[in-house]
């Protein structure tokens, strides 16, 4: 019978990558000395070297730096680096280590990516993130797959977090997350297309208390709002991943129409560059709107 790992050993743990989602679920592990590495750091964009710092791990000086040593390999990049980070992880890294992939990958990427981290001597474990990371943080739902499955998930909960066992293979995880994110996303797009719509013509009021009739229960002035907000701020970071999502129906054998659509949006509404600071849903239509024209 296999002896249970001790989790209250210390574990040596790299976040590659530390943006929104790094920097939110960083909270647990800093007890452990962690360190972290981010091509912003490469960049030296001003205060990330030290927002990293305040979030409790050391601020590595190189990705081969970060990864000396390291027991877990926290991979939080967007979705379009995800392969490119563990190809640079799986050839600079030197010891036994277990690869939480926790990107917005489709369930081919993260089996390619367990490849590539089986061939450099360690195990990965795909890891999907079910809900925004903010305001839950620690609390934010995770499911977990793969051959590691299981040890995966009792590490992260003994360290704080809401970790579920998802199955032993690797892409059952993200096949769920993808899949969801086909109608998260896409209803996203949706209300960007018909609330600007709507306010060009002049009849916006009137849709939202149709659709309010049409989906009892359903708060659309405030969804709607929040939807654009999302759009706003993170429109490139979630095209990214819908393109993921694209490749996740192709692996099917079907086709993606409306996904590629829904990719299409998130796309331009983050081109805008824009960082709003409301979720009104009257406001963020005017501001796109007035970009968009």
């Amino acid at each position: 019978m296999t002896a249970s790992p001790d989790w209250s050993i210390d574990h040596n743990i790299c976040f590659v990558g530390f943006g929104e989602a790094g920097e939110a679920l960083s909270g647990g592990f800093k007890s452990q000395s962690p360190v972290a590495w981010d091509q912003k750091l490469s960049s030296k964009v001003f205060g990330f070297r030290e927002r990293i710092q305040s979030a409790g791990f050391q601020p590595a000086l190189s990705l081969e730096d970060g990864l000396v040593g390291i027991d877990w390999v926290v991979s939080l990049v967007t979705a379009d680096q995800a392969a490119i980070a563990c190809e640079q992880v799986c050839s600079s890294i030197r010891s036994d280590f277990t690869y939480l992939e926790m990107n917005s990958c489709s369930p081919g990427t993260k089996r390619s990516n367990a490849r590539m981290v089986t061939d450099a001597g360690g195990v990965l474990a795909d890891v999907a993130i079910m809900s925004p990371v903010n305001p839950s943080r620690l609390d934010t739902p995770l499911l977990v797959s793969g051959p590691s499955a299981e040890d995966c998930v009792n590490f992260l909960n003994h360290f704080g977090y809401n970790a579920s066992l998802c199955g032993p293979d690797v892409g059952q995880a993200s096949a769920l997350k993808m899949t969801r994110s086909i109608m998260i996303k896409g209803m996203e797009a949706l209300s960007a297309e018909c609330f600007l719509t709507a306010l060009r013509l002049g009849i916006q009021p009137e849709i939202i208390a149709s659709l309010t009739e049409s989906f009892d229960g359903f708060d659309w002035l405030r969804r709607g709002g929040y939807n654009l907000e999302r759009m706003s701020k993170h429109g490139i970071r979630r095209a990214a991943e819908m393109r993921e999502v694209v490749a996740t129906i192709h692996e099917t054998g079907l086709s993606a129409d409306m996904t590629c659509s829904t990719v299409e949006w998130q796309q331009r509404i983050g081109d805008l560059a824009l960082d709003p600071d409301t979720e009104d849903l009257a406001k963020l239509s005017r501001l796109l709107n007035e970009k968009l024209s």
